[in-house]
């Protein structure tokens, strides 16, 4: 079990270390010179750093100043967040080992649906390991929960249900974004069902006409300079710190930084706190150029070799540079959902208090409002970045309970598919097995 362990979480859940060998053996099935294999392997690895590293910025920036909006509200509540809940589950000894179990069966599983499928669309290899692993941890908390499963059912149901979810639900970005991804790579990222739903969202609310596209919007001459990404998030980014840090106040602000007589004033380190998020995007859309140059021909000595036709379902920040401002307007509609929900939850007396959480509403609303602005524009963009962020919030309510040893942790599953997706199905489980009860 610790060579397993050792294999897992150590080489398999480090996406870094798992795409370099992905991109290292794909070069050497194709056969490609000593330099070649050289080159795309360390491009690989050097482009998922400096995306990784431009995300860890993303986080570092922001996650301080909402943490310290959470505890300035003086409620107690749950913050979804992926990557703190799985520091939770590994403290369980046997839910860790499960989750192991769990987490290489489905990818095992998953590989030989992907070989056996004959449709095109299904052709897909989840390669986002580390979601898939917080996912198995997820499915490991949750299923004793609701089916009162032992170890070894827990592991068999959860094992079907992720290798499933990984073959097929890539198919729908897949098919929804060819036009504009052209089969090149798709989505792996927990937003693959929310990829529909920000679509239908995106033409409901948004408009058909082009030039409300939110990439090649007609802007006033002297707005023009705002197509691009960086300065729009340079003049945007200070501001949402600003009204954060006035809903926080000047006292709780100043506990982030400090009370020594050199200590930045507080305005000024929210309006820094912004330039440091806007150069994560920089750098974070930097490693994608690199990480997807490199990672997508690497990955066709795979896919030629084992499964013919594959395309790899990437993370989330691969898709940015199809709509840098569609995602820009996603992730505004969507932090003003999410921070919606928080107050609703708590003027509302929920039952559990529901605090904004980061990857919800950078990643997911992103993501979302890609698709959005897609199928819809600007509108559609924000429409789509608000609605699902105020249901990937509000969905907590009804899975954190269902969330087993987790629960009562203050932590809990991001991203929209847990809302559309699980909560649904185990809450569709719970009430199965109560029905077979009812007729013993």
């Amino acid at each position: 079990m610790q060579i397993l362990n050792f294999i897992v979480y150590q080489i398999l859940s480090n996406e870094t270390i798992f795409l370099g060998l992905v991109a290292l053996i794909g070069l050497l099935l194709q056969k490609k010179k000593f330099p070649q294999v050289v080159d795309g392997t360390v491009k690989t690895i050097i482009g998922l750093t400096v995306l990784t590293s431009g995300a860890g910025i993303l986080i570092s920036s922001m996650s301080p100043v909402v943490n310290k909006l959470n505890s300035t509200l003086h409620v107690k509540g749950v913050l979804p967040t992926n990557d703190a809940v799985f520091g939770v589950v590994v403290r369980f000894n046997t839910i860790a080992k499960d989750t192991v179990i769990t987490f290489l069966l489905a990818f095992m599983l998953h590989l030989v649906l992907v070989r056996i499928s004959r449709n095109k669309d299904f052709k897909n290899a989840y390669l986002t390991a580390h979601l898939a692993l917080y996912h198995a941890a997820f499915m490991n908390v949750t299923l004793p929960t609701v089916l009162h499963t032992n170890d070894f059912w827990t592991v068999v149901i959860a094992t079907v249900l992720n290798a499933v979810y990984y073959t097929y639900s890539p198919a729908i970005p897949r098919r929804i974004a060819r036009a504009w991804m052209h089969d090149v790579s798709t989505l792996g990222f927990m937003d693959q069902v929310g990829s529909l739903l920000a679509t239908w969202i995106g033409k409901v609310f948004g408009s058909q006409d082009p030039n409300q596209d939110a990439d090649q919007m007609k802007l006033p001459k002297w707005a023009a300079m705002f197509r691009d990404n960086t300065i729009m998030l340079f003049v945007l980014m200070p501001l949402i710190f600003i009204g954060i840090g006035l809903a926080v106040g000047k006292t709780g602000i100043q506990s982030l930084i400090g009370n020594s007589a050199d200590a930045t004033n507080w305005i000024l380190w929210l309006i820094l706190q912004g330039f440091a998020f806007t150069a994560g995007i920089v750098i974070l859309l930097q490693g994608v150029r690199m990480f997807i140059g490199s990672i997508v021909p690497a990955f066709k000595g795979i896919s030629d070799k084992f499964l013919p036709g594959a395309i790899p379902a990437l993370d989330a920040p691969t898709i940015f540079p199809y709509s840098p401002m569609g995602g820009m307007f996603g992730f505004l509609g969507s932090t003003v959902g999410c921070i919606l929900v928080t107050f609703l939850t708590i003027i509302f007396h929920s039952p559990v208090i529901v605090f904004p959480s980061p990857i919800i509403m950078y990643f997911d609303g992103n993501v979302m409002g890609i698709f959005g602005n897609k199928a819809g524009g600007w509108r559609g963009a924000i429409a789509a970045g608000f609605i699902t962020g105020m249901i990937s919030s509000a969905a907590v309510i009804l899975f954190y309970p269902l969330t087993g040893a987790v629960y009562g942790s203050g932590l809990t599953w991001s991203n929209i598919d847990y809302a559309l997706v699980w909560m649904p199905l185990m809450y569709l489980l719970k009430g199965l097995r109560l029905l077979v009860l009812s007729f013993i």
